[in-house]
């Protein structure tokens, strides 16, 4: 039987549909894997901390080999920093979803924000406790590369800041940046504190809501602490 070119451009097409196909599978297999080491990862992580952490029972948990495992990640040191980047871009993403609703008013901003962070929290205690500790205490040979990250995060947060917020509000010299600047250091000491806690003890959404709710040092930070002479 001859065929005609039509028929030929028709084969020709399925062929390349089936590749195509077949190609598609292969990726989706490939993220599927590797989002399930991810997942075995930060339960194990969040369980045992860095050091505690076995990649056997990564690996026995996500249902891959080593092979496969070793295979997306050279080593448990590069596992582990990639797991905390994908927990920094799920927050970035969660925030600039946020940020249209942003208030200009500084305190309000962070107000909200923390708000952001404790729902991020209650919706996925693991992960936020993860990248918390990690954080807070960092394992000694990640520290350099997790010290960059966390300046990275705290850099990218005066910018995003200054650039909504209404200026007027602050008193004649006054730098907004360096206010901004102070204010984040002196909250993200406090809420390094208070995640201790979080790490050390077993609460629900409302102690958790209770903890993180950083608007009482908003407030000191807001009006100051002292009353205000009048002359």
């Amino acid at each position: 039987m001859k065929l005609t070119d039509r028929s030929i451009y028709y084969i020709l097409f399925i062929d390349h549909m089936v590749i195509f196909l077949r190609e598609m599978v292969y990726i989706i297999m490939k993220i599927d894997k590797k989002q399930a080491i991810l997942q075995a990862a930060l339960e194990e992580f969040y369980q045992k901390g860095y050091e505690g952490a076995s990649t056997n029972r990564i690996t026995k948990e996500a249902g891959v080999s080593k092979g496969i495992l070793f295979h997306y990640f050279s080593d448990k040191r590069t596992l582990y920093l990639t797991l905390v980047d994908e927990c920094m871009n799920h927050y970035y993403r969660t925030l600039n979803s946020n940020l249209t609703d942003l208030s200009d008013d500084l305190f309000e901003a962070l107000e909200q924000l923390s708000k952001i962070k404790i729902n991020l929290f209650k919706s996925d205690p693991m992960m936020y406790g993860f990248i918390s500790h990690a954080f807070m205490a960092m394992p000694e040979e990640l520290k350099s590369e997790l010290e960059l990250k966390q300046r990275r995060m705290q850099t990218d947060s005066v910018p995003l800041l200054a650039s909504r917020i209404d200026r007027s509000r602050f008193r004649s010299g006054i730098k907004p940046e360096e206010a901004i600047e102070f204010v984040l250091l002196s909250l993200e000491a406090l809420i390094t504190k208070r995640l201790s806690k979080l790490r050390e003890e077993k609460l629900n959404g409302n102690e958790i809501a209770v903890v993180m709710d950083t608007s009482p040092y908003l407030d000191m930070l807001r009006y100051g602490i002292y009353r205000k002479e009048e002359n």
